[in-house]
């Protein structure tokens, strides 16, 4: 009788336990359906909106994030530069190239959880539109590293692999149609001296 009744909560209990792991291991693994992929770059247009799937959905309540509609912007996420390399916070990096239509960007480092790095206040930990200065050619032009640089610098920590995140606010990306070819910056590693930064 006993036995019986602890083989049905023990079967409960790795029932219930197996199933919120495996949703959550999904959850942080699965980033949803739905995504726009230009080069290394990603991003998810249908997040924030009606037609967002379910995981999609489920991830959203379960960081708490704040999605923007498809009409406020579109956030682009890139964790690998042009050799398929994760990006490491002690090498240094060159973003370069035109962005897509745009009325105005933010671009920031963030850990897999897409907090951002929090660096000292005094070094430039985002950038925006209201803070670069583009080339004559009207690319964007930034360096990515630990240490200082000339000219748009983002600053990036430790030795930890993180994503560099692009929104681009007021942005008609999602309603362009597919014979309209978007670029997007390309990220290439520097060679400054550092190790393991192929």
């Amino acid at each position: 009788m006993f036995y019986r009744i602890f083989l049905i909560i023990s079967s409960l209990l790795i029932a219930i336990g197996g199933g919120a792991l495996s949703v959550n291991y999904v959850l942080d693994t699965f980033d949803g359906f739905g995504r726009l992929k230009i080069g290394q770059w990603e991003a998810y247009p249908q997040a924030g909106t009606e037609e967002a799937d379910a995981y999609a959905r489920a991830r959203a309540a379960k960081r708490g994030d704040i999605s923007l509609g498809r009409t406020e912007g579109l956030v682009f996420r890139l964790w690998r530069d042009n050799h398929n390399h994760p990006l490491k916070g002690h090498c240094t990096y060159r973003l370069k190239g035109y962005l897509p239509e745009t009325r105005l960007f933010t671009l920031y480092a963030a850990d897999h959880e897409l907090r951002a790095q929090w660096i000292e206040d005094q070094l430039p930990t985002e950038l925006s539109s209201a803070n670069v200065v583009w080339d004559q050619d009207g690319k964007l032009n930034v360096l990515v590293s630990p240490q200082a640089q000339a000219g748009n610098w983002l600053a990036t920590r430790g030795r930890n692999e993180y994503g560099l995140i692009l929104t681009l606010y007021d942005t008609p990306i999602v309603t362009s149609t597919a014979l309209q070819k978007l670029n997007m910056p390309t990220v290439e590693v520097v060679p400054a001296g550092e190790r393991d930064c192929d």
